[in-house]
C-alpha cells in the first residue's frame, strides 16, 4: 500500500505543479477577470459531475460487489439523465452565461464518462493507471494553453475552454480503454437491484460531496454577486494555490479509500485512517508555513500585477487548509466503511456555517470574507469527523500527534517497500 501512496503522491506532485503552471498561464493572460470566468466554467462543470456522481459516486465501492457491465449501463443512463436536469435548474436559475452552456453540457458529458471508467480502475487498485491518465490529462491542457498564448495569441477563455476539450476527450478515451477489462457482460435480472443499491449509497455519499463542493465554492457566487468578477479572479488564485497544499491528503486518500473497501476490516481501516491522518495534517502545516513566508511580492510578480492580494487571503484560509487536510482522510475512512450519511451530516453542517458566514462577511470584506467563511466551514468539518470516529473509543486528541508506533509503523512500511 505504501508504494501505491508514493506513488500516487509523486504523480499528483507533478500535476499540482502543473496546476500552478496552468494558474500562471491563465492569470498572465486572462487576468483576474478572465480568471474568475474560468472559476465559474470549471464551477458548473463540477456541478454536472456532482449530479452524475449520485449514482456514480458507488461505483468504486460496489466495482468489487456487483456485475460491472450492469454498473456502467446504470452509469452512463444516469449521466444522460443529469445531463437533462443541469439544464432544467439552468432555466430556472441561471449559473453561467449563455454563451458558456453548451460546453459546460459537452465537457460535463465527457468529464463524467471518464469518470465511470477511473472508477472502475480505482475499485480495482490499478492506481498506477489512473494516476497515469491523470497525469496525461494536466500534461495536454498545459502544453496546449502554453502554445495557444504565447505562439497564437489565443488569450480568451474561450481558447481555455477549447484547451479542456482536448485533454478531457483524451481522458476519457484512455480511461475507457485501460478499465475495458474490467466490464463484464450485464446481468439484466440484476440491474434494477443494481441500480437501487448504487443510488442509495451514491446518493449519501455524492450528497455529502455535494454539500462539500458548495462549501468550497458557494463563495465564489457570492464573491461574483456583491464584489464583481475581479474579487472572485483573486480568490480563485488564492484557493487555487492553497488547494495545493491538500496533495498529501488527497494523494492518500486515493489509496486509503481503494483499500479498506476491499478489506472490509473495521479495525484496520480505523488504524490506517488515523496513521495517514497525522501524515496529512502535520505535511500540509509544514506547506502551509513555508507558502505563508513567501513575500507578498512574489505573488505579484509570478501571477501579475492584480495579485498582490492572494497571500493574505491564503493566510486567512490557513488554519481551514490544515483542518481540511485531515478531514480529507478521515472522511474516506466513512466512505470506505459503508458509513456516507455521517460524510453528509459533516457536510451540511459545513455547508451552514459557509452559509452563515459568507452572508456575514463576504459583503463588507469581499475576498477576505471569502477566505475566512471557508477557514470556519472546513474546522467544523473537521471537528465533527473527528469526534464522530473516536467517541467510541474514547475521545483523545493525542490522537492528532505522532507517536512511537507511528514511526515503528513507518520503518516497517518503508522495509517492505525495499523488499519488494
Amino acid at each position: 500500500m505504501i508504494a501505491h501512496v508514493l506513488h500516487t503522491f509523486g504523480s499528483r506532485l507533478l500535476m499540482a505543479t502543473l496546476s500552478f503552471v496552468i494558474l500562471l498561464l491563465n492569470a498572465q493572460n486572462l487576468g483576474a477577470e478572465g480568471l474568475g470566468t474560468v472559476g465559474l466554467v470549471v464551477l458548473n462543470i463540477t456541478v454536472v459531475v456532482l449530479l452524475c456522481n449520485l449514482v456514480h459516486g458507488g461505483l468504486i465501492y460496489f466495482s468489487s460487489r456487483l456485475n460491472r457491465g450492469n454498473l456502467a449501463l446504470i452509469a452512463y443512463a444516469w449521466l444522460l439523465l443529469s445531463l437533462a436536469v443541469y439544464a432544467l435548474v439552468q432555466l430556472i436559475y441561471p449559473l453561467l452565461e449563455a454563451q458558456f452552456l453548451i460546453h459546460i453540457y459537452g465537457l460535463g458529458f465527457l468529464q463524467a464518462a471518464a469518470g465511470i471508467h477511473a472508477y472502475f480502475l480505482l475499485g480495482k487498485e490499478r492506481i498506477k493507471v489512473y494516476n497515469l491518465i491523470s497525469l496525461v490529462q494536466i500534461i495536454l491542457l498545459t502544453a496546449f494553453l502554453f502554445i495557444g498564448f504565447y505562439f497564437f495569441q489565443k488569450k480568451e477563455v474561450l481558447f481555455y475552454i477549447q484547451g479542456l476539450y482536448l485533454s478531457y476527450g483524451i481522458n476519457y478515451l484512455l480511461a475507457f480503454f485501460f478499465s475495458l477489462k474490467e466490464l463484464q457482460t450485464p446481468s439484466f435480472k440484476q440491474l434494477y437491484s443494481d441500480f437501487k443499491s448504487c443510488l442509495h449509497y451514491g446518493f449519501y455519499s455524492q450528497a455529502a460531496n455535494t454539500f462539500q463542493l458548495l462549501n468550497y465554492r458557494i463563495s465564489y457566487f457570492f464573491l461574483d454577486s456583491f464584489s464583481g468578477r475581479t474579487a472572485l479572479g483573486h480568490y480563485t488564485a488564492g484557493v487555487q494555490l492553497s488547494e495545493a497544499l491538500l496533495l498529501p491528503g488527497r494523494s492518500i486518500s486515493t489509496v486509503q479509500y481503494a483499500r479498506i473497501s476491499r478489506r472490509k476490516n473495521e479495525q484496520y481501516a480505523r488504524q490506517v485512517s488515523i496513521f495517514f491522518m497525522k501524515i496529512s495534517w502535520l505535511i500540509t502545516l509544514l506547506g502551509t508555513l513555508m507558502v505563508l513566508l513567501v513575500p507578498s511580492q512574489w505573488f505579484q510578480f509570478v501571477l501579475g500585477e492584480e495579485f498582490g492580494v492572494v497571500k493574505t487571503l491564503i493566510l486567512y484560509m490557513s488554519l481551514g487548509i490544515v483542518a481540511l487536510s485531515a478531514e480529507i482522510v478521515i472522511s474516506h475512512y466513512f466512505s470506505g466503511t459503508g458509513r456516507v450519511k455521517v460524510n453528509l451530516s459533516s457536510a451540511a453542517i459545513g455547508f451552514a456555517v459557509t452559509l452563515v458566514a459568507c452572508y456575514f462577511l463576504i459583503a463588507p470584506f469581499g475576498a477576505v470574507g471569502a477566505a475566512l467563511s471557508t477557514a470556519f466551514s472546513y474546522s467544523a468539518m473537521f471537528l465533527f469527523l473527528f469526534l464522530k470516529m473516536n467517541y467510541r473509543s474514547g475521545l483523545s486528541w493525542s490522537l492528532l500527534l505522532p507517536q512511537k508506533r507511528d514511526f515503528q509503523l513507518i520503518r516497517r512500511l518503508f522495509s517492505r517497500l525495499r523488499k519488494n
